[in-house]
């Protein structure tokens, strides 16, 4: 038996290592919804947790050969070699490649969430977590006696800013409606789960209306209704939670304005006289577009498209258009126009293995493959794979619920010899 094997198995020092990789991770988690300092923090705290138990090395091996680890190193690595042919200083290759440090913490959740118990603790502190944050977001509303009118109006808005917050209250009562179907939970327990799902959609509605969060809890009630099919419960609460979103959305005025905005922003870009949140994206992607076809297979290389489309907008324009960007607020098209063909392939893939790897077997898939296919959805209109909150949350929760058990440490069964 490996040395290594013994020691995790036996020593206690280590067993509490990892639990503090986990509490770490989970308070990571949380963070980047409302402190990016901190949250890097725990993710410091968490890689020294899983380095000093002494398991790092099972772990990770096991992470890594998992369909959803391997395609994420193949990503990574496509990634790298990009900042080979970008046309731009080393440095600006170095931060575009840091930049897409979120899907490495993809194998390390993988690592250290194979029991379905820690996945159950990850996803009940996150809702409870930002249950704290709708319920002073409403009190908020309460002592000032009045809603927001319009975007701007930040009265309400506790996590970053109204479109990541409802990202957050979206995924949160996802999660919280998962928790209600959740067997193992008292009545007492989903109950409170169900009240907090509908405080998160009341309060999209009518104080963060982030156009964003609704496209998300909309596909993740999709796919919390089409896999459990079965479960008459889930699909019960699933389209409870549906026709409640749907009913504040039409009964909010703020939530119409935006709506209407967005189809007139889109429709009208090219005649806007200054950019506008949906009309500077119809310009970006036509530009991309344009770039994308210049060089199709490898693209400007990683960290080459802020330059190329400047170059590319330069006497083209005389108006707000001519703006340079780093992002064109599409993923895939950033994919397309960075890394190429080549690029994209390596993110489909990943996509397609995350899909395909059914985990530990246990209902916490469910959780991986809602929050993805609303992470693909949202990111047609941004670039949620890699921005700082909307990025980690994914790959925490990506790799959390996906972890299987790792032999011989989380198993209770005897590891295989060296």
């Amino acid at each position: 038996m490996s040395p290594v094997f013994q020691d995790a198995e036996h020593s206690v020092p280590s067993s509490r290592w990892i639990d503090l990789a986990r509490w770490s991770t989970i308070v990571a988690a949380c963070a980047v919804m409302i402190s990016p300092p901190l949250a890097n923090a725990a993710m410091a705290l968490m890689l020294i947790g899983l380095l000093a138990s002494g398991q790092a090395l099972p772990r990770l091996r096991q992470a890594c050969s998992q369909p959803l680890g391997l395609a994420t190193l193949v990503l990574v690595g496509v990634i790298a070699i990009a900042m080979l042919w970008a046309d731009v200083p080393w440095v600006e290759r170095a931060n575009s490649f840091w930049s897409w440090r979120k899907p490495w913490m993809i194998p390390i959740a993988l690592a250290l969430f194979g029991p379905l118990a820690w996945k159950r603790r990850f996803v009940i502190a996150y809702v409870a977590t930002c249950g704290v944050a709708v319920l002073v977001s409403f009190g908020i509303v309460a002592v000032t006696g009045r809603l927001p009118t319009t975007v701007g109006d930040l009265a309400g808005s506790m996590l970053r800013n109204h479109s990541a917050q409802s990202m957050f209250f979206g995924a949160s009562a996802f999660l919280a409606l998962w928790l209600v179907t959740d067997p193992g939970l008292s009545r007492r327990w989903r109950w409170l789960g169900g009240g907090f799902a509908a405080l998160f959609v009341l309060n999209m509605a009518f104080v963060t209306p982030g156009r964003s969060g609704f496209l998300a809890l909309a596909v993740m009630l999709v796919v919390l209704a089409a896999l459990n099919l079965r479960d008459r419960r889930s699909a019960i609460a699933a389209a409870v939670l549906a026709a409640l979103l749907a009913g504040a959305m039409a009964l909010s005025p703020l939530t119409r304005d935006r709506l209407a905005s967005a189809m007139n922003e889109w429709q009208n870009a090219a005649t806007l006289a200054e950019p506008t949140s949906l009309g500077i994206r119809a310009v970006l992607y036509e530009n991309t577009l344009e770039i994308v076809r210049e060089q199709p297979w490898l693209g400007t290389g990683t960290g080459g498209f802020g330059a190329a489309y400047a170059a590319h907008v330069k006497g083209k324009y005389t108006d707000w258009r001519v703006l340079p960007t780093v992002d064109p607020h599409n993923q895939y098209l950033f994919l397309l126009a960075e890394q190429g063909i080549f690029g994209l392939a390596a993110f489909l893939a990943f996509l397609l293995a995350a899909l395909a790897d059914r985990g530990d077997g246990t209902r916490a898939r469910v959780v991986a493959v809602g929050m993805l296919l609303a992470w693909c959805a949202t990111s047609l209109l941004s670039s949620h794979f890699k921005t700082f909150s909307e990025g980690h949350l994914l790959a925490f929760f990506l790799g959390a619920m996906l972890a299987r058990p790792v032999t011989g440490l989380d198993d209770g069964r005897r590891p295989p010899p060296a």
